[in-house]
């Protein structure tokens, strides 16, 4: 709705409206009048002259801005958007209108699920980046154990020196870390521990 025009039936001149006030209609006539109302004080509605709502381009303000500041007007009751630079000279009341922007774009149609639908989450990269890390981890964590003297043990019943990361259980116990399940077997090296630290430090930011 208009917030303020003229009444169709108004044939006052330009200079004659400020003394006509009843050839004025709109929402923000009727505010006025309800405040008016409530204060009790007497107003008169006077148009602003450059017909502009104000900004500060040349260094000085101009429309309602600009003659609030001059002294021209006491009140502006108007659409106006409250901005920084405004709120920065004049004093805002509560907002009397919410205007809601917002950016429209296609709906995204759904997928119907699969057995891969557990991927969806996360990117084709990403999920490539994670298995080569894996693996690299894997490989890493079953170097680091077979150079470290602390890995090797002797096994009793086979009477010969043994190491628990081979290739297999290295990939397994970065699965289970992955998976955050625990598994049998624990790094002893100080190397050992370190690589099993970045990939746990690693998999509790991903997940």
């Amino acid at each position: 709705a208009p917030f303020l025009m003229l009444k169709k039936d108004a044939k006052a001149e330009a200079d004659q409206l400020q003394q006509q006030q009843d050839n004025f209609e709109g929402y923000c006539v009727d505010l006025t009048q309800e405040v008016a109302e409530i204060l009790r004080f007497k107003y008169v509605i006077k148009p602003v002259k450059d017909n502009k709502y104000g900004s500060n381009s040349s260094g000085s303000w101009d429309g309602m801005v600009g003659e609030l500041l001059r002294g021209e007007a006491d009140l502006a009751i108007a659409p106006l958007t409250i901005t920084a630079d405004r709120e920065s000279v004049i004093d805002f009341s509560k907002p009397f209108m919410g205007v809601g922007i917002s950016i429209m774009i296609k709906k995204m149609s759904k997928k119907p699920p699969n057995v891969f639908s557990f991927m969806d989450p996360l990117s084709y990269e990403v999920w490539m980046c994670i298995i080569f890390a894996y693996i690299g981890v894997s490989v890493v964590l079953f170097l680091v154990s077979r150079f470290s003297p602390f890995e090797w043990h002797v096994d009793n019943k086979q009477d010969s020196v043994a190491n628990n990361f081979t290739i297999f259980n290295s990939l397994w116990f970065s699965l289970g870390a992955f998976m955050q399940q625990g598994v049998d077997i624990e790094p002893r090296s100080m190397s050992g521990r370190i690589v099993g630290s970045v990939w746990w430090f690693f998999t509790l930011i991903l997940i």
